[in-house]
């Protein structure tokens, strides 16, 4: 009976050896990224042509369009009439146009935007349209502003790392936060909260994300934060970011599920020491009540 008690014993101090952790955030990164778009002046009058310069667009074309407005309410404040597409160049290079720019048909202050098919790319530049008249922006967008999204991956380094993580004990996550200015406008003041929380215990521990800060149209922000979850990391988790400071609080959330494999046979292997600890007692108790009587003595 002693071996199989001291084998549980033993896994039960292991397990719990593992377990010993805090929560923390350690390293982060960052970076910004999109695409752009450059002329060659910034002021010119209606009908005459400028020199494109396109850079970092994935597609294979943009549409060119001169807007007012500032673009506030999006496509409707450009002039879709005399956009032009532009194919881009894939060897790498910067794609080179001309392009003629038309006055849009509401008041500046004004842009040319360079965008794909589906919007999911960017870019404008500010212009003056010498002679086209100048008025308050007005409107509000019909979209929000900015664009999140959310990434956690499990990411132990190290043998002891990856045994504690396979108890279920703490584990390392590695946290992408994505951040997307979709519109035409440059956005200041950008804040990023970030959490996560165990599966309807409403145990909710904060995840320091890096601010972006300030993002320009069409420009995607990335960071990445390395977060250690403590002990027991079982079952379901919720990661969320909400991003303020940029119109109305946008929240991106992930759910991830933690299935650690050595925990459950180390469950396995305590539960085989007890059935086999009772079924010895069981057995010794059916071998004493079996056990033939000791025969009484007869009186001399």
């Amino acid at each position: 009976m002693r071996r199989p008690l001291r084998a549980g014993v033993a896994s039960a101090v292991v397990l719990l050896g593992v377990w010993v952790a805090t929560s923390a955030a350690t390293a982060q990164d960052a970076a910004v990224s999109g695409p752009t778009i450059t002329l060659d002046r910034t002021s010119m009058r209606p009908g005459e042509r400028v020199l494109v310069t396109l850079e970092g667009f994935e597609g294979n074309a943009v549409t060119l369009a001169v807007c007012g407005n500032q673009a506030r309410r999006g496509s409707v404040d450009c002039n879709l009439i005399a956009s032009e597409g532009v194919r881009l160049d894939r060897d790498g290079s910067s794609t080179l146009a001309e392009y003629p720019v038309a006055a849009p048909a509401l008041p500046c202050p004004c842009l040319v935007r360079a965008s794909t098919k589906s919007f999911d790319q960017l870019a404008v530049v500010p212009v003056e349209l010498l002679g086209h008249p100048v008025g308050p922006v007005v409107g509000t967008s019909a979209q929000a502003p900015l664009e999140v999204s959310v990434r956690a991956e499990r990411d132990p380094h190290g043998l002891l790392a990856g045994l504690r993580s396979a108890l279920g004990g703490p584990t390392h996550y590695d946290v992408e936060v994505t951040v997307r200015n979709r519109s035409a406008e440059r956005l200041d003041g950008i804040v990023l909260a970030g959490s996560v929380g165990r599966g309807g215990e409403g145990d909710v521990t904060a995840v320091e994300v890096p601010t972006p800060g300030s993002l320009d149209p069409g420009q995607t922000w990335e960071g990445t934060v390395r977060t250690r979850l403590p002990a027991p990391v079982l079952g379901g988790f919720t990661w969320s970011v909400i991003a303020s400071g940029a119109g109305g609080p946008v929240e991106a959330s992930l759910q991830t599920q933690a299935r650690p494999l050595g925990f459950v046979l180390l469950a396995l292997v305590l539960l085989a020491d007890v059935a086999a600890i009772a079924w010895r007692r069981a057995h010794r108790h059916r071998v004493r009540r079996s056990a033939p009587a000791a025969p009484t003595p007869v009186p001399a």
